[in-house]
């Protein structure tokens, strides 16, 4: 589904207005600064593995923010992920075989896009507008453009406690338009602990140093990928959409200037498997997907 699928999304955008508000506020800087937009630089990969159908996943992003005004950024994004299927026949209805439609391999998808933000003031209170604009490549041609419009206005940003709500609009080229409201929450209790509530996200941080960072919480991942299956019963061009929640902990440190390293491991709790079109509007049938606990490592580079 594109709502999930642009939540990941949507997530990174969020983190990144709470960080820049945080700044803004004159918070102490957390443990690392990744996630496109928040730096000049960012370069990311992260391996995770899972034993299911649907593991090894290999990804990795790259974000250059080559506009810079006084209130107006413009950000170059660009995502290549590697993705291991293999499932089961018995997983699928009646008359589809996983290796006949080519879901059995190893998947090699990305994203090229950019990204845009504004800062005022509206009301009296701080306010930005974020804007993505993405192209999706995958089984070896372009599939379609999709996009992100959002608004947030702070009613309450200070020192220890900021919280926004804003109207955010997802953008695709061939569905419709969702709107809904988003929001963050982010309060500090002391110098080492805060909780941050974001796109109805849980974590709760603790920086014992300047250098560490734990997180207890859960995230939404989601993996998805375009395949040609040359099933009668199905369109030309296909996508495999999977969404998971994944409660865990997550430690990150810095391990040089600009460098980091981060650990995450949890459980993986199913939201929705499905295949669709390549505009997602259409679904065509739903897949099993055990529950699994998961490990991921990344290294990242901030500038």
């Amino acid at each position: 589904m594109y709502f999930f699928r642009s939540l990941s999304i949507l997530l990174l955008l969020i983190l990144y207005i709470s960080s820049d508000f945080l700044c803004m506020a004159q918070q102490p800087h957390d443990v690392p600064a990744d996630g496109y937009g928040m730096v000049k630089t960012n370069m990311k990969v992260s391996y995770d593995y899972t034993n299911a159908p649907v593991s090894d996943h290999f990804n990795a992003r790259v974000s250059y923010e080559f506009l810079r005004k006084q209130n107006f950024t413009l950000t170059a994004n660009t995502n290549y992920n590697s993705l291991h299927t293999d499932f089961s026949v018995d997983a699928f209805p009646s008359g589809y075989d996983p290796q006949l439609i080519g879901m059995n391999k190893t998947h090699i998808y990305g994203q090229l896009g950019m990204s845009g933000s504004f800062r005022s003031k509206l009301f009296g209170r701080q306010f930005m507008a974020f804007g993505m604009v993405s192209t999706d490549w995958g089984d070896g041609r372009f599939q379609r453009v999709s996009g992100i419009a959002m608004g947030l206005i702070m009613l309450r940003a200070n020192r220890n406690t900021q919280f926004g709500i804003g109207p955010l609009v997802l953008l695709n080229s061939t569905s419709k338009v969702p709107a809904f409201l988003v929001f963050i929450y982010r309060h500090r209790f002391n110098n080492v602990l805060a909780v941050n509530l974001y796109g109805g996200m849980f974590g709760l941080d603790y920086t014992p140093t300047d250098s560490d960072l734990i997180t207890v919480g859960g995230d939404i991942d989601v993996r998805s990928f375009y395949f040609s299956p040359g099933h009668s019963d199905l369109p030309k061009r296909c996508r495999y959409t999977n969404t998971n929640f994944r409660p865990g902990v997550k430690y990150k440190r810095r391990l040089a200037a600009n460098f980091y390293g981060e650990v995450q491991c949890g459980i993986v709790l199913k939201m929705s498997s499905r295949v669709t079109g390549v505009s997602g509007t259409k679904r065509y049938f739903e897949l099993p997907m055990p529950t699994r606990p998961f490990f991921q490592i990344a290294l990242s580079y901030a500038l």
